[in-house]
């Protein structure tokens, strides 16, 4: 039956086509026909918007979200209601959510689900700092461009489980239940802990192509979230490593999981041999991808050539330290050190000059990777005034490369 809203106008957009659907509503690809440009508009389903207490709060939280001033956070246009019915006008992301992708094609590679989820975690991180919990993260909820860069969506608009009643809870909560922290099943406080949760379900579906408790009955999804063991990645042939990550994260009680997403992010990386460095890195170049399709002329095009350039030098950097760590060589000095090979004494001088150089190399790329994060900032907020029908200022981010350039060739 075809969608009687499409064709239609609603707060100044015109709807074009369905993007999606779920318990929350349904998301339309629309035009802002007062700046020509494309979006994705959300309806918020009729049974949550007849909620006063949902209405203030999804306001309200939808001008934090808006705030958040993230490379990784779907940028929010506007929120409001028309004729009785909610919506939020967000940037249209061309590509797949996480769940799709890997539903289309398999679980990821641990290299690449990592490096995928850092993303979300570093959004996450952003978010908790501006104290807004997001309670619904999930696949698909993380959009992925062909470029491998990630937005997460969908921010602070899900009711918590022991406020939701009836239709409500039988269409959204069912939608999470494969991700539900078992505080929410408990009606206990919500707060990073529960998004530290929902990744750890995220990093072992990305893994192995399942959710952790893939059980039929709502029941029984509820009742395995609460006691039973968190179930091993490895058994679906992941690595060892990414077993201990996943139990911390599915911890029963929230004072046992990582202390914060950037904790989960850092143990995650290093069990798939990266780090968030590498990982932004690699998100760097993505970026400067897409943001060609924003960004229009010749000094755009060349400040985009030398990001991408300056991304690749931190992503080989950051390859020869992931290759050889310090903590690897400390291992083989203590190794030798304990051992009667011969010429022990100029092995253990080889591997201390070898300790050295890495420390060095790392202790570069830690700047460097901040300094490459302040450029993808300037870069993100260009690419905003461009979508808003402003005239990007190009000149920070050109000031920030010029800084970057340097330390990157040295």
């Amino acid at each position: 039956m075809p969608d009687p809203r499409i064709g239609s106008e609603l707060a100044g957009h015109r709807i074009e086509r369905v993007l999606g659907r779920g318990g929350m509503g349904v998301v339309y690809e629309a035009v802002d026909l007062s700046l020509e440009r494309t979006v994705a508009l959300k309806l918020i389903a009729p049974e949550l918007a007849e909620s006063p207490g949902f209405r203030r709060r999804f306001i309200a939280e939808s001008r934090i979200a808006a705030s958040l001033d993230h490379p990784n956070v779907v940028p929010i246009f506007r929120a409001g209601e028309e004729d009785g019915a909610l919506f939020l006008a967000m940037r249209f992301v061309a590509g797949d959510n996480l769940g799709t992708i890997i539903t289309r094609k398999g679980a990821l590679a641990p290299r690449r689900a990592a490096g995928l989820l850092a993303q979300v975690t570093s959004a996450l991180e952003a978010a908790h700092h501006r104290g807004l919990v997001h309670r619904d993260v999930k696949p698909a909820n993380v959009l992925v461009t062909p470029e491998d860069h990630c937005y997460l969506t969908d921010f602070g608009l899900v009711e918590d489980l022991g406020a939701t009643t009836g239709a409500t809870r039988s269409a959204e909560v069912l939608g999470t239940l494969d991700y539900l922290a078992p505080e929410r099943i408990r009606g206990g406080a919500t707060g990073p802990w529960t998004d530290v949760y929902a990744l750890g379900c995220v990093l072992f579906f990305a893994l192995t192509g399942r959710v952790p408790f893939p059980l039929e009955a709502p029941e029984s999804k509820l009742w395995a979230h609460v006691s039973e063991p968190p179930p091993r990645a490895s058994d679906a042939g992941a690595p060892e490593a990414f077993d201990a990550v996943i139990a911390t994260a599915l911890a029963k009680e929230p004072r046992d999981r990582h202390e914060s997403a950037a904790a989960f992010a850092a143990a995650m990386l290093a069990a798939a041999g990266a780090d968030t460095r590498g990982a932004a890195a690699d998100s760097a170049r993505g970026l400067a991808a897409e943001a060609r399709g924003t960004l229009r002329g010749s000094d755009a095009e060349a400040l985009l050539d030398r990001l991408a350039r300056v991304a690749d030098r931190v992503k080989a950097l950051h390859d020869a330290v992931a290759d050889d760590p310090p903590e690897r060589i400390l291992h083989r000095i203590a190794e030798v050190r304990a051992g009667h090979e011969p010429a022990k004494a100029e092995r253990v001088d080889a591997l201390a000059q070898r300790l050295a150089a890495q420390r060095r190399a790392q202790a570069q790329l830690e700047t460097l990777s901040a300094q490459l994060d302040r450029a993808l900032a300037e870069l993100d907020t260009a690419c905003r005034r461009a979508r808003a029908g402003s005239e990007p200022d190009l000149a920070p981010l050109a000031t920030a490369l010029d800084q970057l350039e340097p330390a990157a060739s040295a």
